[in-house]
């Protein structure tokens, strides 16, 4: 580029030397160096704004109004800012519990939230609308318990809590109490919950009584207790109790329980007696009472004494059933067949285990 020192000149050229040196300098440089900074300072403006633009747009971003997606928006956060993620969600959850406990905890099944699982398990072991949702009668048993666990593993002290709401929650139904009690059962909480389902057992319901005395069962024999159940006057609770035993980790402080059973007036409670000492090896009585049973005037004992035969599964009963089949009652029948083919089928497995010609029973 070459700076012309007239307008009009074209003749004369300036000797380039001389042109670079005697280029004038602009008028008023004070004002020069103040335009300069302010331009200066509005191209660092704007060379900033592209790298802040996504930030600023997420941040812009509205929340939905509809609080099964404000709760996915805000969970989609968690791992930039867990503390602001967590405000939202519980200040959801207090103005829409219900939503919120219906949205997250089928979240929650679905799993795959990483170090949000946490969370989410703590938000819904925090809110009393989850204990109903897991004790809905139409609702999958092993669904709700494997959420259940799933929360107990998160949550330690979560099977607590949920037999607390069972008691506490007077907008429950007996239904769903009873499914809570079942969902209950299959955690395994051990001797921890046994405050808590001693208040069962002073249920109206014979019905949550009785499933109650089935978990104590097995999870423990205090003899105070063992008294105080056995002389419960419904013979559900009684006869839960003593199948509850069955699996109990009590071992020979059963034999004196499953021996008091046998005295009572219940077929039920008797029945299961039975097949308790059956399992600890008493084999002798239990020949000796399950015969004397199905010699019994009474056709509900008859029953039980075939279906005990059958769930010991030796072929030893085979004679007595095959006799009861002819017996004038149909229950008795029934159950005296249903024995017979139980017996069968288990020692055909047996035989073929070891490899031995099949033994017909009946």
């Amino acid at each position: 580029m070459v700076i012309r020192l007239g307008l009009n000149d074209e003749s004369k050229r300036a000797d380039p030397r001389v042109e670079t040196e005697t280029v004038p300098p602009k008028a008023d440089p004070v004002g020069s160096l103040d335009e300069a900074i302010r331009q200066l300072e509005l191209l660092e403006t704007e060379a900033a704004e592209p790298s802040l633009a996504p930030e600023a747009a997420v941040v812009r971003e509205p929340v939905p109004e509809d609080v099964a997606q404000a709760v996915v928006y805000w969970l989609t956060r968690y791992s930039r800012n867990s503390s602001e993620t967590a405000r939202n969600i519980r200040e959801l959850a207090a103005r829409s519990p219900e939503r919120v406990v219906e949205t997250v905890l089928h979240l929650y099944q679905g799993g795959g939230w990483g170090e949000a699982a946490r969370f989410l398990a703590s938000v819904l072991s925090g809110n009393g609308r989850t204990a109903a949702k897991l004790c809905d009668p139409s609702a999958s048993l092993d669904s709700s318990v494997g959420i259940a666990k799933a929360l107990t593993q998160h949550e330690p002290r979560f099977d607590a809590r949920f037999a607390k709401s069972l008691l506490v929650d007077d907008q429950m139904t007996e239904a769903e109490r009873q499914r809570g009690l079942a969902v209950l059962e299959r955690l395994d909480g051990g001797g921890r919950l046994i405050p808590i389902l001693m208040q069962f057992l002073r249920d109206p319901d014979s019905r949550i009584r009785s499933k109650a005395a089935l978990m104590f069962g097995r999870i423990m024999s205090t003899h105070g207790l063992l008294d105080r159940l056995m002389g419960d006057t419904d013979a559900r609770v009684r006869a839960n109790l003593v199948e509850g035993l069955w699996n109990s980790t009590a071992g020979d402080d059963r034999r004196p329980l499953f021996r008091r059973a046998l005295q009572d007036p219940n077929h039920r409670v008797v029945g299961n007696a039975l097949v308790g000492l059956h399992r600890l090896g008493e084999h002798r009585d239990v020949i000796q009472h399950v015969t004397k049973m199905a010699r019994r005037p009474e056709a509900p004992f008859r029953a039980t004494a075939a279906w005990v035969m059958g769930q010991t599964g030796e072929e030893r009963y085979a004679a007595v059933l095959r006799h009861m089949v002819r017996d004038p009652d149909l229950l008795v029948r029934r159950g005296a067949f249903r024995s017979l083919r139980r017996i069968n089928t288990m020692c055909a497995a047996q035989n073929a285990s070891e490899g031995q010609p099949e033994a017909q029973a009946g």
